[in-house]
């Protein structure tokens, strides 16, 4: 190892803060760069170009003495100095929350082998990421909990016992490591399709013929389908790309004259001849309907590769604790925020916030949860 690398190692052990003082450090700036990531992969923006972190709301480049880790937001009580707009509290929960786990991860693993706490790191980095952009924009980057598979197959290989407690070695972790990931990302596909037969369709029949629209809602950022005296928003109607509704026996002012069944996706509808018509190039559409058929994904597909992510670290047991912890999570967000009444939640923030909890603490809960049953 690099005598920069030893050095502080041989005086941790009369400080012991002082290395996750270092991690924590370390990590507010790689929080200052996941804020980037979260920013600008979902909207298909480099995270090298421009390299200098710009305003979102004017596009003016930040020089670097206004883009300190945890302390710009708070000096500039969360608005942008170069136009005065609001910036989201989010950059500065990021930078928090990235500096306390590595802190921690360094608190509960040590320094040595110093890669796995490295690969770990860039797997807590990765799942943070993920975690942000579903709480914000309801979406799951595959591509993104791939990346954190892989470096979570990578760290097991390092270490075997983070995936199975009774491995030894590096190919017996691997295994338990590839297990979880194509177990987890299977059971949570299982778990999606078993929702969609269960609670995926919703109907309703009305017996005259209601008057249907669809248009610009009112806060001019959603569109919204109203169908008699019922509102219907976009953002809950297709939360999940794959989900569909049919207006059943339903007439179209200018396309369709006889009732038949149209179909609405988030960015068109499609007419009984097959043709559709794009959303974007109409202000509104309008006619008449008996019904509605609503198709839903019960659990969102993004969900599935978030498991697989947390399996190739921490293998099935990871799996299965992040599936029930994380239900038990999202119950309490669902009650603290008042969500509810079809209002859709994302489940990844729970799911990742679960998985943590085992990264952390799996081995104390396995051992409580022995003695509760007498293991």
């Amino acid at each position: 190892m690099p005598d920069f690398l030893i050095a502080p190692l041989d005086i941790a052990p009369e400080f012991p803060w002082l290395m996750p003082l270092f991690a924590a450090l370390f990590g507010a700036c790689v929080g200052s760069f996941l804020n980037v990531v979260i920013y600008r992969l979902p909207r298909g923006l480099s995270v090298c170009h421009p390299s200098r972190s710009f305003c979102p709301a004017c596009g003016a480049a930040i020089p670097w003495y206004l883009n300190v880790p945890l302390l710009s937001w708070l000096l500039l009580r969360g608005k942008a100095a170069c136009c005065g707009a609001r910036i989201t509290a989010r950059y500065w929960w990021v930078e928090l929350l990235t500096a306390g786990l590595f802190a921690a991860l360094v608190w509960c693993f040590g320094m040595e082998p110093l890669p796995v706490v490295l690969l770990l790191a860039l797997w807590v980095a990765l799942m943070l990421a993920c975690l942000f952009i579903d709480a914000e924009l309801m979406l799951v980057l595959p591509g993104l909990a791939a990346a954190a598979a892989l470096v979570g197959v990578a760290a097991v290989w390092c270490e075997p016992l983070l995936a199975d407690a009774e491995a030894v070695e590096p190919w017996e972790g691997c295994v338990a490591s590839l297990m979880g990931a194509g177990g987890g990302f299977a059971l949570f596909v299982l778990v999606a399709l078993a929702g969609r037969l269960l609670f995926g369709t919703k109907k309703k029949r009305y017996d005259a013929p209601q008057r249907w629209l669809v248009r610009q809602a009112a806060d001019g950022e959603d569109i919204e389908l109203r169908v008699g005296e019922e509102r219907l928003l976009w953002s809950t109607l297709f939360s999940e790309p794959k989900n569909r509704i049919c207006l059943l026996g339903a007439t179209e002012a200018a396309h369709v004259p006889q009732a038949a069944e149209l179909i609405l996706s988030a960015t068109e509808l499609r007419l009984p001849s097959g043709k559709s018509i794009p959303l974007e190039q109409v202000e509104e559409l309008r006619g008449t309907c008996s019904g509605y058929r609503w198709q839903r994904e019960a659990m969102g597909s993004g969900d599935a590769w978030l498991a697989m992510a947390i399996g190739a670290l921490c293998g099935w047991q990871g799996v299965v604790f992040a599936l029930v912890g994380g239900s038990l999570l999202g119950l309490l967000m669902a009650a603290v925020q008042r969500v509810g009444c079809g209002r859709p939640m994302p489940f990844g923030p729970a799911l990742i916030a679960a998985a943590l909890l085992w990264l952390f603490a799996g081995d104390t809960l396995m051992l409580h949860y022995a003695q509760l049953w007498g293991l």
